[in-house]
């Protein structure tokens, strides 16, 4: 009988040890660490010392900075080669010059031109005598001296040579030639396609080009430029088309540009993590140069947004948090992500929802609980 009382006894024992060790307790001086949990008694010399904050949410204009390059709007910017394999003749334009749809550029004579005028002219005259017979062979058909077979067959050779006249003439036009003003034999003029200024010229009078060749020309209309902003793919979620930025360049100090986000980019850069933000930007005298880097703040449209007193903030493994209260006298570590500090408060990016309540002052104290 008393064996069996002792091993009863052991038995509750062990279990009772058991449940212990499913949650230790660990008791400091000023307080009880159970858990996850730090428990501070009322009878705590840091009791006094701990200052708590109920936490809320107020509108507020998140600001991210991202870094930015400056380029040229696609469709304002044109790079200008021969068209043709030839030697250009003459040069009308100069480097910084303005320029409007049209304005000529260069001329070249070039052999292909000339085979291009050929084939115009030809169409042409085959066109207005394929024209002409067509209409003798209406008129014959009407006055009922004509044949129907004379008829469509001249029908058949008007249309094949009026397509053939257009093909030819859209060739002409590409370049920017009015087909009926043309003279033939003459050089190529080749005219500004936009509107904007000349920004790079290495035209050669007398060189030789091919129709592969470089650009010769730039122009580029740039009282508008794109910044094109890298935005952590973690922050991409407070940026919307039509957001206001604010861009610096260090080029000039002090001076503020400012733009709206036109387009965000649907890839994330899977080596730099982030996303290329597309704004457009007003060039205030035209300052801002293609190939410059620059800053960029974004600001957010106001949303509920969560603020600690930066004195609530500690750090962990390089990782801000602060203490929670679950109930009274009872805190747990939250980690958090936090964004700028204004006036003493820290905005809260990730980790509270605006709920909680948390020590404000005197967490310092708890830096020791393990």
């Amino acid at each position: 009988m008393r064996k069996s009382l002792a091993l009863k006894f052991l038995a509750l024992v062990v279990v009772f040890s058991a449940c212990r060790k499913e949650k230790s307790v660990v008791q400091h001086v000023n307080y009880i660490v159970e858990g996850d949990e730090i428990i501070i008694p009322d009878s705590s010399n840091i009791k006094p010392q701990i200052k708590l904050t109920q936490l809320t949410k107020e509108p507020y204009n998140l600001q991210l900075y991202s870094a930015a390059k400056i380029k040229a709007i696609p469709n304002k910017y044109a790079e200008i080669a021969a068209p043709f394999n030839g030697r250009i003749m003459q040069s009308f334009v100069k480097l910084g010059q303005d320029v409007d749809p049209g304005t000529p550029l260069f001329s070249i004579y070039s052999d292909d031109y000339i085979d291009a005028q050929k084939l115009f002219l030809q169409a042409r005259q085959q066109y207005l005598l394929a024209e002409k017979d067509f209409k003798r062979q209406n008129d014959l058909l009407e006055n009922g001296v004509g044949v129907q077979r004379d008829f469509e067959a001249a029908r058949t050779l008007f249309e094949n040579s009026k397509s053939e006249f257009e093909k030819s003439r859209s060739s002409i036009r590409i370049f920017g030639v009015d087909p009926d003003q043309m003279i033939f034999g003459e050089p190529l003029i080749v005219r500004a396609p936009i509107k904007g200024q000349v920004i790079k010229n290495t035209i050669v009078v007398g060189k030789y080009l091919t129709d592969n060749a470089n650009a010769i020309l730039t122009v580029a209309e740039i009282s508008s430029v794109w910044i094109t902003a890298a935005v952590k793919e973690k922050d991409i979620r407070f940026i919307q088309e039509g957001d206001i930025t604010e861009a610096q360049v260090i080029a000039y100090p002090g001076e503020k540009f400012n733009g709206k986000v036109y387009h965000i980019d649907e890839i994330v850069d899977e080596e730099t993590r982030s996303i290329s933000v597309l704004i457009e930007c007003p060039n205030r005298g035209e300052m801002l140069k293609p190939g410059m880097y620059a800053t960029v703040k974004f600001t957010e449209r106001p949303v509920p947004t969560v603020f600690v007193p930066s004195s609530a903030l500690l750090q962990f493994n390089d990782r801000n948090f602060v203490y929670v209260q679950t109930k009274p006298n009872h805190y747990r570590k939250q980690l958090v992500t936090t964004a700028e500090t204004i006036k003493g408060r820290t905005v809260i990016a990730e980790g509270l929802d605006g709920t909680e309540t948390i020590i404000a002052e005197g967490g310092f104290y708890l830096l020791d609980a393990k």
